[in-house]
Order: C-alpha cells, then structure tokens, then sequence
C-alpha cells in the first residue's frame, strides 16, 4: 500500500537539538578524534607512497625524464635557432634577387630604348 503525501501542509524544520553539556563535550571529542585520524591516515599514506616509489626506483626514473626533457627541450632551441636562422638567410636571398631581377629590367630597357632609336633611325634613312 502507498500512502499519498498531501504536499500542501508546510514541513517542520527542526532548528536545534537539546543535549546535555557531557553528551556535546563527548560529540566534539568524537568529531575531533575522527578529524585526526583522518589526518593522520591521509599523512602516512602519503609517507608510505612516498617511500614505495623510491623503494621502486621512481625517484631514479623522474630524474632521467627531467634530464631527457632538458636535453630535448635543447634540441628544439637548436632547431628554433636554425629556422630563424634559414628564414633571414631566405630573406636576404630574396631581397638580393629582387635587386638583381630589377637591374636586369632596366638594363633590358636600355636595351629596347636603344633599339627603338636605331630602328627609327634606320627608318629615317
């Protein structure tokens, strides 16, 4: 059988609990009890991980992942270096052909300027 709840009564709230000073005193030192076991638990686990990782080497094993991340973090400034390196070497590049390409022009227009004149001149004759 189901007992249907009329929802339009308010619900008490019960604001406050009436204990003696010794039951109080006797939940505080539980509360507190339990708070530093909790403490303490959380403190030599992490004591006890600490000593199993080196006991299995880990500490040996975190030093050469340090060492292996240096060595290429390195190798990747050296390759930082180069590309910046070839990219100012590409720029120069460029901007010496570009001169060259533009002394060509106009030398070609030298030319054709004065192959123009000849050509009217040889007309005129």
């Amino acid at each position: 059988m189901t007992t249907q709840i009329d929802k339009t009564q308010p619900t008490k709230q019960i604001n406050y609990i009436n204990l003696t000073p010794d039951t109080q005193s006797k939940i505080v030192d539980q509360v507190l009890t339990n708070a530093s076991g909790v403490g303490l638990g959380m403190i030599l686990t992490i004591l006890g991980l600490l000593l199993l990782a080196r006991w299995m080497g880990i500490n040996n094993l975190i030093m050469k992942w340090v060492e292996k991340l240096e060595s290429d973090a390195e190798s990747f400034r050296t390759l930082a270096n180069s590309v910046q390196n070839m990219s100012g070497d590409t720029k120069t590049n460029h901007s010496t052909y570009v001169a060259d390409h533009n002394k060509i022009i106009d030398q070609v227009r030298e030319v054709k300027e004065i192959t123009k004149e000849i050509l009217m001149k040889v007309d005129k004759v």
